[in-house]
């Protein structure tokens, strides 16, 4: 078993860093031309839903195969963010935040129906959104989706003077926003609410007590930067 605390400070979690196929847990080589997408939806992954360690955990609940095809690229006029919220694991999670010029790497998730419910299941703090007529670089090829699919922060994001910060692990070209690693927003959160306890007591504290947890995600919320931009909301978890 991975440490718990350990596992905190490690998010947004290992990914393959290409495109892949995750296959029971397993990564495949990823082969655009043999895949059919029709009957599958393309959700973008602003955080954890990226790596196929997360993706292992979420659809271990699955008695069949699970294959799902996870295209890597870059989100045009987006950067991911800190959500203001805490995950049970410990983690400040994230959320996608328009930045206009910035190009963030995303992993498209192509999703069929029982995958994008069980999806939905794991995203309690979020909205589930429409985006229409996006931009995302495929290596050496740029496509305009039609429509694509996000999870938002209902809350909004992490406020630090006046501005939201990006994510250090996930990489972006043109970032114009202030950022973090995980273990340096969890430090953030630590100074601002509880400076007597040394940082992994601090963590360890809000993966264990669900109360500490909330209290700590209200002081995040109370001054919380919100969410504006151009989508339709499908459904909420």
């Amino acid at each position: 078993m991975v440490d718990p605390v350990r596992h905190a400070k490690s998010y947004p979690f290992p990914v393959p860093g290409k495109s892949y196929i995750f296959r029971n847990g397993d990564v495949i080589a990823y082969r655009d031309q043999e895949i059919d997408k029709t009957l599958r939806t393309p959700v973008l992954a602003a955080g954890s839903n990226q790596s196929n360690e997360q993706l292992a955990r979420k659809y271990s609940v699955f008695r069949g195969d699970v294959e799902i095809p996870v295209q890597r690229g870059t989100l045009a006029n987006f950067d991911t963010v800190y959500a203001a919220h805490i995950a049970a694991y410990g983690s400040i999670p994230s959320t996608f935040y328009p930045s206009p010029g910035t190009e963030v790497t995303t992993y498209v998730l192509w999703l069929d129906d029982a995958q994008l419910n069980r999806m939905h299941e794991t995203e309690r703090n979020y909205t589930y959104d429409q985006l229409d007529s996006i931009q995302v670089n495929f290596g050496s090829k740029t496509q305009y989706l039609e429509r694509a699919y996000v999870y938002t922060a209902r809350v909004g994001c992490v406020n630090i003077n006046g501005l939201p910060v990006a994510l250090k692990e996930i990489s972006a070209r043109n970032r114009t926003l202030p950022e973090m690693t995980q273990t340096q927003m969890l430090e953030y959160l630590r100074l601002r609410l509880s400076r007597k306890q040394d940082l992994d007591t601090f963590i360890r504290s809000q993966i264990e007590s669900s109360e500490v947890r909330a209290e700590r995600a209200f002081a995040l919320m109370e001054d919380a930067i919100q969410l504006n931009f151009q989508r339709k909301t499908l459904g909420k978890y």
